[in-house]
């Protein structure tokens, strides 16, 4: 549900709003790995069907071309012309993944079966203060210091509610499964990498307004509120050089322009 439907909706609403028309960046390498991708795609359960179905992409389109030039821009949203949907209504909704039950069978088969996981222990300590039971039962706590809550919480499923919320998704609704998983794992963490359930309200945004918003690597971390922002950050050059400067530093030094 989180990894083959959830997370889709958010790659293929900002796959169809960043890349160049045509390109298929993300979505092509969906899955991870081939089996489970040509799995996803004869089922129908590919990124942009997940986006298409849920209405979510269509949504995001037009929500971004209003801002941008003030009109829906159905045609590029997948509209009909009365700036209806031409199937399905709009959001996560049961029945979206086809035969959710049995890709859900499928990759906890191949989950268990994986030998690479063999050695990997779960992220878990033992507690202390149950050793002295008397019926020998041993409890076992989250160790919170492990990878599995230090990486992929923050840097992980953070990203996507934080691209969700650009993308105007309502996350209760659209990112349900995803929402419950971080805050049962930050209640154990100690920390609000996302608003707790019933506090999001008025002007206060479940990934903006979190209180630990800036040990993540969400958009809103950096400071990032609306795609063009977010397209603009990308532009930004890893080595901080700027171009344009660099650029017409040279032309004015050029023999041609210094004439002038």
């Amino acid at each position: 549900s989180i990894a083959g439907g959830e997370m889709y909706f958010v790659i293929d609403a900002v796959e169809r709003l960043l890349s160049p028309r045509g390109y298929d960046p993300i979505t092509a390498l969906h899955g991870g790995e081939p089996v489970g991708r040509k799995l996803m795609n004869f089922l129908g359960n590919s990124p942009h069907e997940l986006g298409e179905r849920s209405g979510l992409t269509g949504m995001a389109l037009r929500r971004e071309w209003q801002s941008l030039f003030g009109r829906d821009g159905n045609e590029e949203a997948g509209m009909n012309g009365n700036g209806e949907e031409e199937e399905g209504g709009v959001g996560n909704a049961a029945g979206l993944i086809h035969r959710e039950s049995m890709v859900a069978k499928c990759m906890s088969y191949a989950l268990s079966h994986n030998s690479r996981l063999n050695a990997v222990l779960s992220p878990c300590i033992v507690d202390e203060s149950s050793k002295p039971n008397e019926d020998g039962t041993i409890r076992l706590r989250p160790n919170t210091t492990t990878r599995f809550f230090t990486d992929d919480t923050q840097h992980g499923l953070c990203i996507y509610l934080g691209l969700a919320e650009l993308l105007g998704f309502d996350l209760e609704r659209d990112m349900k499964d995803t929402l419950y998983v971080v805050r049962r794992l930050q209640h154990w963490m100690k920390k609000e990498f996302v608003l707790p359930a019933g506090k999001a309200n008025g002007n206060r945004k479940i990934v903006s307004s979190a209180k630990d918003v800036a040990e993540t690597s969400a958009p809103q971390a950096f400071g990032i509120h609306s795609i063009q922002e977010l397209r603009q950050f990308f532009r930004l050059d890893v080595f901080g050089e700027v171009h344009q400067a660099r650029a017409e530093e040279l032309l004015g030094r050029s023999g041609l322009v210094s004439r002038l």
